[in-house]
């Protein structure tokens, strides 16, 4: 009898053993990844970000003539010009139409779209050279958002000042992946000018930081799958709610039968 209680501890015991080397393996990001220290790095893999259509940029011509920066640069007087918040760029901005172009004063139509933001730069520059004595011009992006979906804790459209940001630090915008989240299956789906393409990440793998999926790029969507096992408990609870229902209206049914006999 002491054998067989013995043999029962044993297996609980292994058994919570197993369970605990299971959700290490869900729940721990980047768990091959290797230790560099000083003497080597991890390959920086950055896709460039091409303009679409949607897109809205910053732009500032600056010349001699104050009145010529005031009609390129109407945010210029303003308490902190350094920072212009998103709700101001919507009407100061500038947005790339349908067709690809954006419209300047003087300047006029420019073509942007399929650029990226140093070219748009070159181009502006090259046009205002012939209207203007020496410019300078300053070309960024300004409506840099991604949305976080699914099993994070603070879902939503977030938007960041930052010229590149990471897949764990948009995560990180989401409030991390919640335990109940599939950190080996996140959807990103990426929109381009031909359409939207789609990747999976596994974010337990080392890897993921050599990958050019590593960083974020405008527009993205990720969404961050819930595990099995939280599927089955949500099923298991829907049928143990129908189960006590069904109970709780046959003893009804059963004592009003009793009633009556």
């Amino acid at each position: 009898m002491k054998i067989k209680i013995y043999q029962i501890i044993a297996l609980s015991v292994i058994s919570l053993l197993l369970a605990s080397c299971n959700s290490y393996e869900k729940l721990t990001y980047l768990q091959d990844i290797e230790e560099t220290k000083n003497e080597a790095f991890f390959e920086k893999n950055k896709p460039g970000y091409l303009l679409q259509p949607g897109d809205l940029l910053y732009i500032q011509i600056i010349t001699e003539n104050q009145e010529i920066n005031q009609l390129f640069n109407p945010t210029m007087n303003m308490a902190n010009s350094q920072y212009v918040r998103p709700e101001t760029m919507f009407y100061t901005g500038y947005l790339v139409n349908d067709s690809g172009y954006i419209e300047m004063p003087l300047l006029e139509r420019i073509f942007v779209s399929g650029l990226n933001i140093d070219q748009v730069q070159d181009s502006i520059k090259q046009k205002a050279y012939r209207f203007l004595k020496n410019p300078q011009v300053i070309a960024r992006l300004a409506n840099f958002k991604f949305t976080v979906l699914g099993e994070v804790k603070a879902p939503g459209v977030k938007q960041v000042t930052a010229n590149q940001i990471n897949i764990m630090e948009a995560l990180a915008y989401g409030g991390d992946i919640s335990y109940n989240g599939n950190r080996k299956k996140i959807l990103l789906l990426r929109q381009t000018d031909k359409g939207t393409q789609s990747y999976r990440i596994n974010l337990t793998k080392g890897d993921i930081i050599n990958s050019e999926l590593y960083y974020i790029m405008p527009n993205d969507i990720i969404y961050v799958e819930p595990l099995k096992s939280t599927l089955f408990r949500e099923q298991a609870s829907d049928y143990v709610f129908v189960i006590s229902a069904l109970s709780s209206t046959l003893t009804a049914v059963a004592l009003i039968l009793n009633l009556l006999n």
